[in-house]
């Protein structure tokens, strides 16, 4: 099939359109339940339905009475690959810019302090990623926690700007972060807006940043990353604060309870923690 990566690009410059792509990555949706889902009627989608046809990011094919409609993985993944290259040429020009500007300043720069884990699970990628974010289903509330007393669920918001919290037994809910970066199922970026104090921290350029990518060794194979960085911005209480999220309690209790789900979840799963 050939795909026009140009059309695709700018058909998803339109943000209901966007809305909609956001809507059918969780599968396959009439005109109908694709508008009572969105702030927009039925012929407003089917108006947008085509577009996204004609640059080949939607297929859409009859079911009895139905006519569902569904992403296009092929389409999707040569848009992936435009911008991967892209992002690739970002990397080489950032570093060599770096290179040629030598020692200059170093001592107005503070290194990145950070902790970094991984694990490897013996399912596909796209199923990795999906049971990361339905955190509800598996994140250790009880003892990775804000709310006093402990909240009910956590919930993670799919989408960029979303939001990270915990809900409690009453309904009150504990903010923890934003989503900056959604990039299904390849990885995601959120804030930890979590001060030295274990308290909320309102401002986002006090916060440090989880970054989750979801690397596919095999098809039945999925390497997972998770990122704690940023941590230099608690000044003075960086290393503290590292010292504690790198204990067998911090980022490696959080991934071995995601394992857990995910083998309750997905009969047979073999991870391989690292």
């Amino acid at each position: 099939m050939n795909i026009d990566v140009a059309a695709g690009l700018a058909t998803l410059g339109e943000p209901t359109r966007r809305l909609i792509v956001e809507r059918l990555a969780r599968g396959p949706l009439s005109v109908q339940e694709i508008a009572d889902r969105l702030p927009v009627g039925r012929p407003a989608v089917s108006m947008h339905l085509r577009l996204l046809k004609d640059a080949g990011l939607v297929v859409d094919r009859r079911m009895g009475t139905r006519r569902l409609y569904q992403l296009n993985p092929e389409a999707l993944a040569a848009l992936r690959d435009y911008l991967d290259w892209y992002w690739t040429q970002a990397l080489a020009t950032y570093k060599q810019a770096v290179e040629n500007q030598g020692g200059r300043d170093t001592d107005a720069m503070v290194p990145e302090v950070s902790v970094t884990k991984s694990v490897v699970v013996e399912v596909p990628r796209v199923q990795a990623f999906a049971f990361f974010i339905r955190q509800e289903a598996w994140w250790p509330v009880a003892t990775h926690h804000l709310a006093e007393p402990p909240g009910e669920r956590v919930t993670l918001e799919p989408f960029v700007g979303g939001r990270w919290f915990e809900r409690g037994h009453d309904g009150r809910e504990c903010d923890w972060g934003t989503v900056l970066v959604w990039e299904p199922p390849r990885r995601i970026v959120v804030t930890w807006q979590v001060g030295p104090g274990w308290v909320y921290e309102p401002d986002p350029a006090k916060a440090s940043e989880i970054e989750v990518r979801f690397l596919a060794e095999s098809q039945q194979r999925t390497r997972i990353e998770f990122e704690h960085r940023h941590l230099e911005r608690y000044a003075e209480q960086a290393e503290h604060m590292r010292a504690i999220l790198d204990a067998p309690a911090g980022a490696a209790g959080v991934l071995r309870a995601y394992v857990a789900g995910l083998e309750e979840a997905h009969a047979g799963a073999s991870p391989s923690p690292q």
